[in-house]
């Protein structure tokens, strides 16, 4: 074999010394190179592996929060609706007791004022019966002249006067 090596034009010494420093550095380069590299690669991996599930899940959540907001709007207008129909309602109810009242307040209005129209149109009718009676007691006098006695003009007068009413 050596003869091999020289024909080749190679040192057999220099070349297994050349395979044991390749050796050597493949074993070198292989502890402190290859696995750490490897290792950061591994890590690597792992954190973007997790990174896509973290994303994923926040995506999820994004989604679940936009449902949970449009489910929210929709519930808030809901409660706007019923609120202001309600609202409506109440005012309503509140515009016909109004108006009730209203009435019930122009009926007593209107009743009190018959009364007293009644009272002042009796006391009216009172009044002119009595200056009637004056009159008429002033015209007998003049008719009859001043024989007409006091205490019967005046039993005359309320004769007079309980016929009229």
């Amino acid at each position: 074999m050596p003869e091999i090596f020289e024909k080749l034009g190679l040192d057999p010494k220099l070349l297994v010394a050349q395979a044991v420093n390749f050796v050597l550095l493949l074993v070198i380069l292989q502890k402190i190179g290859y696995k750490p590299i490897l290792k950061m690669l591994s890590d690597r991996t792992e954190k973007i592996e997790k990174s896509l599930i973290q994303a994923k899940k926040i995506e999820e959540e994004l989604r679940n929060t936009e449902e949970t907001k449009i489910a929210e709007i929709k519930k808030a207008k809901l409660e706007s609706q019923e609120i202001i129909k309600e609202a409506n309602e109440l005012a309503e109810k509140k515009s016909l007791e109004m108006v009730e009242r209203t009435k019930v307040k122009a009926q007593e209005i209107v009743i009190s004022a018959k009364h007293e129209i009644q009272a002042e149109k009796e006391s009216s009718i009172a009044e002119a019966k009595k200056e009637i009676a004056e009159i008429s007691i002033q015209i007998a006098k003049k008719i009859i002249g001043n024989n007409f006695d006091e205490g019967k003009e005046k039993d005359a007068v309320n004769d007079i006067l309980v016929k009229i009413k």
